[in-house]
C-alpha cells in the first residue's frame, strides 16, 4: 500500500476508451505494465505512482483495461465524465490540457513527469533519476529547480503492430535500443515530442500546468516550455541521462498522415513573448470539481504468461533489427536537414515553428 507522503515520482498520462489510431487501450496497458515492471525490479513501488486521467470515456478505462498485478498496485485512474469533458473541450476532439492538469493536480509525487499513453519508460531512466534525486551522482543541474525534458525513440510500426508482450519489448529495447537513433528534435527543446516532461510539483503549481485555453491541436507543450524558460533553467535530461524512452509507433509508414484537417491552437501559443506565467490561476486542473477515482480491476498476468513470444527465435529477430536500422538512418538524415533549417532560422532571427 502506497503512502501519499512517500511518493517521489508521479508519472501522469491522459487517455480515453476509444479506437484512436488502432488500439489505444493496448498501447496504454502496455506502457503502464512495462514501467510498472521496471519500478518493481528497482524496488521503487512505494515511491513511484502512475496516474491516468480518463477523459470522457462512456465506459471507464479502469473497468476494461488489463494490467499486471504490479501495475494494479501503483496505478490510479481519475475519471472525467463525458458531459463535463464535452463542455470543457467544446468543438475540439480531446481536451488534453485539462486531462493532464487533472492528473498532475491529483498526483502525490514530489516530482511530476508527463508521458504519453504509448511511451515506454525504462529502468535505466528510473535509475538515473533516483541517483540524481538521492545525491548519488554528480549532475550539472539543479534537479529541483529545473524544467526537465527528454525526447523519445520510435519502435518500428512493423514490430509494434504485432502487439509484442513485455518480454518481447524488453528484448527489443535491451538489444536494439542503442542502435535506434530516431530521437526527435532533441536540439529544439520547446518543440521536442514528449519522452517525458518533468518538474518538481512546486513548479507545476507555480505555472498552473498546461494552458487550459489550448484545447485544440499542437503547441501545448511549446507554450508550456516558453512560459517555463522565463523563470527556470531548461535541462535536456535525454542528453544528461540518455534517451531512455521508446514510443510504440502506431502510424503505418505508408499512411500519409496529416494534421491539417484539425483545428490548431492559436499562433500566440508558440510565441516566446508570454506575459503571464500562470494563465489558469489557482484552480488549475479542475481543483474545485470532485471527480471519481478508481483502480483497475482486471489482472493481465495470466494472459502475459500464456502468450507466445514474438521474438522467440533468432530468425524472428531479424525483421525488427533491419527496420530499426533503416528507420534510424532515415530519421537521422531527416533531422540533420531539420537542424540545418533550424540554424538558418536562428541566424535570420526567425521563429522556428
Amino acid at each position: 500500500m502506497q503512502s501519499k507522503k512517500s511518493i517521489t515520482l508521479s508519472l501522469i498520462i491522459c487517455s480515453r476508451n476509444d479506437d484512436y489510431m488502432g488500439d489505444p487501450l493496448w498501447r496504454l496497458g502496455t506502457s503502464i505494465n512495462y514501467v510498472s515492471e521496471q519500478i518493481f525490479k528497482l524496488k521503487k513501488e512505494h515511491t513511484v505512482e502512475i496516474v491516468v486521467a480518463d477523459w470522457g470515456s462512456e465506459e471507464p478505462i479502469s473497468n476494461v483495461i488489463g494490467l499486471t498485478n504490479d501495475a494494479l498496485a501503483i496505478t490510479r485512474f481519475i475519471h472525467i465524465p463525458n458531459r463535463l469533458a464535452s463542455t470543457l473541450q467544446r468543438d475540439s476532439a480531446f481536451g488534453e490540457v485539462y486531462a493532464l492538469n487533472v492528473a498532475a493536480r491529483r498526483s502525490f509525487g514530489e516530482y511530476i513527469g508527463r508521458i504519453d499513453q504509448d511511451t515506454l519508460v525504462t529502468g535505466d531512466f528510473l535509475t538515473k533519476f533516483f541517483n540524481a534525486y538521492e545525491g548519488n551522482s554528480e549532475e550539472r543541474f539543479d534537479l529541483r529547480n529545473s524544467y526537465l525534458f527528454a525526447a523519445r525513440k520510435q519502435i518500428p510500426y512493423s514490430f509494434v503492430s504485432k502487439k509484442p508482450n513485455l518480454k518481447d519489448l524488453h528484448y527489443y529495447i535491451s538489444s536494439y535500443g542503442k542502435l535506434n537513433y530516431s530521437e526527435e528534435l532533441s536540439f529544439c527543446f520547446w518543440a521536442s515530442p514528449v519522452g517525458i516532461l518533468m518538474m518538481h510539483r512546486d513548479i507545476w503549481d507555480d505555472i498552473g500546468g498546461y494552458d487550459e485555453r489550448l484545447i485544440y491541436y499542437w503547441f501545448m507543450d511549446v507554450d508550456l516550455a516558453t512560459r517555463l524558460i522565463k523563470k527556470y533553467p531548461v535541462v535536456n535530461i535525454g542528453k544528461e541521462f540518455g534517451y531512455h524512452f521508446f514510443h510504440l509507433e502506431h502510424v503505418k509508414p505508408s499512411l500519409n498522415f496529416r494534421h491539417s484537417h484539425r483545428k490548431l491552437n492559436p499562433p500566440w501559443s508558440k510565441s516566446f513573448d508570454k506575459p503571464i506565467l500562470n494563465p489558469n490561476g489557482a484552480s488549475w486542473g479542475l481543483k474545485e470539481i470532485s471527480l471519481m477515482e478508481s483502480n483497475a480491476k482486471l489482472s493481465k498476468s495470466i494472459i502475459e504468461v500464456k502468450r507466445l513470444d514474438i521474438l522467440e527465435n533468432k530468425l524472428a529477430r531479424i525483421s525488427p533489427l533491419i527496420s530499426t536500422l533503416l528507420n534510424s538512418c532515415n530519421r537521422w538524415v531527416y533531422y540533420q536537414v531539420k537542424y540545418v533549417w533550424y540554424l538558418t532560422k536562428v541566424f535570420r532571427n526567425k521563429p522556428y515553428l
